[in-house]
């Protein structure tokens, strides 16, 4: 294979580390740039930034160089493929890009499906909805398996391309981060007799896709079960919704909150949150199965307890929309973690093995797709 160049148009904002911990798309094109600088075929990789703000990473964060953050006219006529992954460069750069040949590559890492729909039903919010200038300059989709059943139709006709199917890249490179108050302190502790748990919440409420309205009641449900066995359950990500009727409505109903037990917060930093405040994590997904989160939780040996059809192997598995199972999954949890750490461990290896950006699988997978265009 003829050595390429590839660039993966991102943006940054003026947060922390450039904002790559306020979403997953950032995180993902980090992903991305590592497996491709991990590939002997790849002359150079490029994190090309199409938003407003710039950014450097300091020298050896994230196995990033620093000159790897690059603006539009520095690579126009170096590259020969580019993936687009969730902020666009205009029409006039694509076109530019298609005229001297370079493949591009539309990386779906959302479902603008059912964002869009979310936008046509609230149309005074803001929501991500896909936006078509861009239809007819793509050579092909990549989509990762999530949302291959409810958007995978959607794309392919919208933008005339095919799709195709890629595996989500996940590594703990981004735990590097953690900084002094939490390093050395994330990772699962094993509960001493008679100790209470503290478990978490953190679905972040921006799409029906992830809120936290299931996860508090699979804890309701355990609670209600077992109350002695809670100290509290934190639900994050909430606190600007406690003057929102039907939120404060749906969590007065509530028995662990009538008891003071279950209690809303701010928005924290997972491995933050994983290390000083919660010993499990409680989440659920509707359309949107892989989660960097889940992985987190995983590679702290933390229990997960998830309806992820994806990932039932791993953690502790519930049915869809099940609150009652999912209070049976945390109290399994609760009663097995501890002496089963070990299995859960040697259990979690091959996920992590198979995620792991820079593995000769996933560097194959791709090249095979960008070869063929």
């Amino acid at each position: 294979m003829k050595r390429y160049n590839v660039a993966i148009a991102m943006d940054f904002t003026e947060a922390p580390f450039g904002g790559v911990f306020t979403n997953g798309l950032r995180q993902n094109n980090i992903f991305l740039y590592r497996m491709f600088k991990a590939s002997k075929n790849c002359a150079n990789v490029w994190l090309l930034n199409a938003g407003l703000h710039d950014y450097r990473f300091p020298d050896g964060v994230l196995g990033v160089e620093p000159d790897a953050i690059v603006r539009f006219d520095q690579i126009k006529d170096d590259l020969d493929f580019l993936l687009v992954v969730g902020t666009r460069p205009g029409p006039d750069q694509l076109r530019y890009l298609r005229e001297r040949g370079c493949k591009i590559v539309f990386y779906k890492g959302g479902n603008s499906a059912i964002l869009s729909m979310e936008a046509m039903t609230d149309p005074e919010v803001d929501k991500y909805g896909e936006f078509y200038f861009d239809h007819d300059l793509y050579d092909t989709i990549w989509m990762t398996p999530q949302h291959i059943r409810s958007y995978a139709g959607w794309a392919k006709t919208m933008y005339r391309v095919d799709v195709h199917e890629v595996p989500q890249v996940w590594d703990s490179s981004f735990l590097e981060l953690q900084d002094d108050t939490t390093r050395g302190h994330f990772g699962y502790k094993k509960k001493k007799a008679g100790q209470k748990w503290k478990v978490g919440v953190t679905d972040p409420n921006i799409t029906v896709m992830k809120t936290v309205h299931m996860p508090a009641l699979v804890c309701e449900a355990a609670y209600r079960k077992r109350p002695q066995a809670f100290e509290k359950i934190y639900i994050t990500n909430s606190l600007q919704f406690m003057q929102n009727t039907h939120f404060t409505s749906f969590l007065e109903a509530l028995s662990s909150v009538q008891a003071g037990v279950m209690s809303v917060e701010q928005r924290f930093m997972l491995y933050d949150f994983l290390a000083k405040h919660v010993d499990a994590i409680v989440t659920h997904h509707w359309e949107n199965g892989l989660n960097y989160l889940y992985y987190e939780v995983l590679y702290g040996n933390y229990p997960l307890i998830h309806n992820s059809e994806f990932l039932s192997d791993y953690g502790y598995y519930y049915k869809d929309f099940d609150a009652e199972d999912g209070g049976r999954a945390l109290l399994k949890a609760m009663k097995e973690h501890d002496r089963s750490l070990k299995d859960h461990a040697a259990r979690n290896a091959p996920l992590f093995a198979r995620l792991d950006p820079q593995s000769a699988d996933n560097i194959r997978l791709h090249e095979k797709l960008m070869l063929a265009l």
